[in-house]
């Protein structure tokens, strides 16, 4: 008796090390991306998973079929090419103008460009183009959101923040497939689920029309989630976090919509 007795007192001094919780699957941090951001980001932040790959592989290969069937588009390839011919005639008439090149020579590269754009290899590098675009383009917002949190005493890591823009690139993927089918079925390329169906760029100027392009729901959606994410990997706070991705996101609409960048970066 007095045995049982010291040995329940030794039971209760003794404190037990608490579970550890179980680390979230990549399904599930995908699914959970959609249903319950906050939740799934602060599960990812406590694993030591790394769970940005597949998703940036997924909107990797979207992107690609998504160009594919684009420059595939007879209605669409041609806007294409008359947006480029006009930036190439823009660039090689203020050439001409700076005393850079003949006119002569203006003419023969526009004829040279124009020749490539309407070959097969035009298909090729939109390909290829995408890929990159995709790739470059997510390392450097993780390194500029990494920055950002970094200089606001943020806790993430930058395996947190690829984490978190690989996940929510997902929302991405989404707008990916429903943008490629309202362009191929409206006959038009910037199309999305916005106020860029109500207007044409001759009615707004060309400037105006960019930054519209930019304004879609799935977007809006993907920069609240894309601020929860970092909320909850930095532990700076949901408020703030996504306010920092809402004001850097009006910046790139501002660099793309009035500069040359957005002729040739588009969205």
């Amino acid at each position: 008796m007095e045995e049982n007795t010291d040995q329940t007192a030794e039971t209760q001094g003794t404190e037990l090390p608490p579970a550890q919780e179980p680390e979230i699957s990549l399904g599930d941090a995908m699914a959970g991306t959609f249903s319950e951001p906050g939740e799934t980001f602060t599960a990812v932040k406590r694993s030591k998973k790394n769970y940005w790959l597949i998703p940036l592989l997924i909107v990797v290969v979207i992107s690609i079929l998504s160009s594919f069937l684009v420059m595939r588009d007879e209605e669409l390839s041609s806007e294409i090419k008359d947006k480029q011919k006009k930036a190439m005639s823009e660039q090689f008439d203020k050439a001409v103008k700076e005393g850079k090149m003949t006119k002569e020579q203006a003419d023969q590269q526009m004829e040279q460009s124009m020749k490539f754009m309407s070959g097969p290899m035009m298909i090729v590098f939109g390909i290829i183009g995408s890929l990159f675009a995709v790739i470059i383009f997510f390392f450097i917002k993780a390194l500029v959101y990494w920055g950002v949190f970094k200089g606001l005493k943020g806790i993430a890591s930058f395996k947190d923040v690829m984490n978190v823009l690989g996940l929510t690139g997902l929302i991405t993927a989404v707008q990916l497939v429903v943008d490629t089918a309202l362009a191929i079925m409206l006959g038009k390329l910037t199309a999305n689920i916005g106020p860029i169906l109500l207007f044409t760029e001759e009615a707004v100027g060309s400037s105006i029309y960019k930054v519209l392009g930019h304004f879609d729901l799935i977007t809006i959606w993907y920069l609240i989630v894309l601020g929860i994410g970092f909320g909850k990997v930095s532990e700076l706070g949901t408020t703030k976090t996504t306010l920092i991705v809402f004001v850097l996101w009006l910046i790139w609409v501002g660099i793309t919509s009035f500069s040359s960048i957005g002729t040739f970066v588009g969205r």
